[in-house]
């Protein structure tokens, strides 16, 4: 019984990122073409979440058959960059919209999680006499399997809009919001949302 508390515990601490995402496709668009080529941009100022974002983004396009590239290799963030270049990179790569992912809030909430406690069998012994049954036993003990405390846990929220290449016209828009465990870091929420963003666009029939 021990051994099965300590396993539901240590599984529940480390649960999945949780999140609710949301989409909303122009209505000129509706109905339009599916987008084979996409090229993706991670709106932040932090390395680690810009490459979970993007990277997590265009693995979920390519498992949906488009193709798809980090904004990150084509103006990489060694070299000169701004809108003009990014502007020529997409004219390059010839892809036909830009995923844009922006980091809206991040902030960490600290939450109480309470000691798990689990009661030691109950062991009957005794027998039988001649006017029945008599049976004792010592009493279940309830003793600490996994102390309580205060931990920490990432959450994030995040915009997105999917946008023609060239004109610039937002075809979609959606938000996602993510909440993680004390083992998770925020590139894990950026990942996470950006895989879950993208099968809401799957959803709304534009990949």
């Amino acid at each position: 019984m021990r051994a099965l508390v300590l396993a539901l515990t240590a599984l529940l601490l480390g649960a999945c990122v949780q999140t609710r995402v949301a989409g909303y496709v122009d209505p000129a668009y509706r109905g339009g073409p599916v987008l084979r080529s996409i090229a993706v941009a991670a709106q932040t100022s932090r390395l680690a979440e810009r490459e979970a974002l993007e990277s997590a983004a265009v693995a979920e396009l390519s498992a949906n058959g488009v193709h798809a590239v980090r904004m990150i290799d084509l103006v990489p963030p060694t070299r000169p960059g701004g809108p003009a270049a990014e502007a020529a990179a997409i004219r390059t790569a010839g892809v036909r919209a830009v995923l844009r992912i922006a980091v809206d809030q991040r902030a960490t909430v600290t939450r109480y999680i309470p000691p798990t406690y689990v009661g030691d069998p109950f062991w009957p012994y005794g027998g039988f006499g001649p006017y029945g049954g008599y049976w004792y036993g010592r009493p279940a003990f309830a003793g600490p399997v996994a102390g309580g405390g205060w931990v920490d846990e990432p959450a994030a929220r995040y915009e997105a809009r999917l946008q023609e290449a060239g004109s610039d016209a937002v075809i979609w828009t959606g938000e996602a919001t993510a909440r993680g465990n004390s083992s998770s870091d925020f590139a894990d929420l950026a990942s996470r949302a950006a895989k879950d963003l993208v099968a809401r666009l799957k959803q709304d029939g534009l990949v």
